[in-house]
């Protein structure tokens, strides 16, 4: 049986996991972006004049500590209701056949950019925006030291899906862990501040619909349009996508002729 001591030495474990996950996906690569390749990448920089500033750095890393404890317990909590029998995880990859085996992930992944689109519009509702959501868009310049930089009740709901849905449906643990990593990739990205994608994104077919760090640089920027996640599906169907989102992606492209 689960006791207290477990539980805390469970959210203590996953809070030290998601501490290294920042200072590597976060700190690291704000290091070797920001710093390091500052001059050689200046062209590929969204927001030429840089607007970030070293108190909003000091504001994400001291909202990002708040976020990781938050996701330690949360994760502890996933484990206990797994132990308690409440989770559908399970970890034989044909208990529930090959096929569901592979498109959990896809379903996983268009469920939650839904989910987030839409919880991401209701958090920018006037009424909402200041008590919750202003906390991630201190950094109108994001920088990866952004990626966890998150109110304590955004968190929460950014969390809930990885919460809910293993009660919900059977999801094989290595998709779940598959599914968390490819979120985080996609959020550093997202707040990189720097484009990173090739000039012809927007000419393959299969592509031209992931999101790039433009299309969220840009939602820090202006603070309202290009709400999605990781495809742009839904800005476009519900006309919230940035109108001069594709211009200024040929942009940072056209700085590179002038600084070569």
């Amino acid at each position: 049986m689960t006791t207290i001591k477990d539980f805390i030495a469970t959210a203590l474990q996953e809070s030290m996991f998601n501490l290294g996950l920042y200072l590597f996906f976060g700190i690291a690569v704000f290091v070797v972006v920001w710093i390091f390749l500052k001059k050689v990448w200046r062209w590929r920089r969204i927001q030429p004049r840089s607007e970030s500033r070293t108190h909003f750095f000091r504001h994400d890393i001291l909202f990002s500590v708040g976020s990781i404890l938050l996701a330690g317990l949360l994760t502890a909590c996933i484990t206990l209701l797994d132990k308690w029998g409440y989770m559908k995880l399970y970890s034989d990859f044909n208990a529930y056949g090959s096929f569901w085996g592979i498109a959990q992930l896809f379903l996983l992944v268009f469920f939650y950019d839904a989910y987030f689109y839409w919880t991401h519009r209701f958090m920018h509702h006037p009424k909402i925006y200041r008590w919750v959501h202003k906390t991630h868009h201190k950094s109108t310049d994001p920088s990866p030291l952004t990626i966890f930089s998150f109110h304590p009740f955004e968190n929460l709901i950014e969390f809930l899906p990885f919460l809910v849905l293993p009660m919900l449906i059977p999801i094989y643990w290595p998709m779940l862990f598959l599914w968390q990593t490819l979120d985080l990739i996609n959020n550093v990205v997202a707040h990189l501040g720097y484009e990173i994608y090739t000039r012809k994104w927007f000419r393959i077919p299969l592509l031209k619909h992931k999101t790039t760090s433009t299309h969220h640089n840009m939602h820090h920027e202006l603070f309202m349009g290009n709400y999605g996640l990781y495809f742009t599906y839904w800005d476009r169907w519900m006309q919230t996508e940035i109108k001069d989102y594709e211009k200024r992606f040929d942009d940072v492209y056209r700085k590179r002729v002038q600084h070569s």
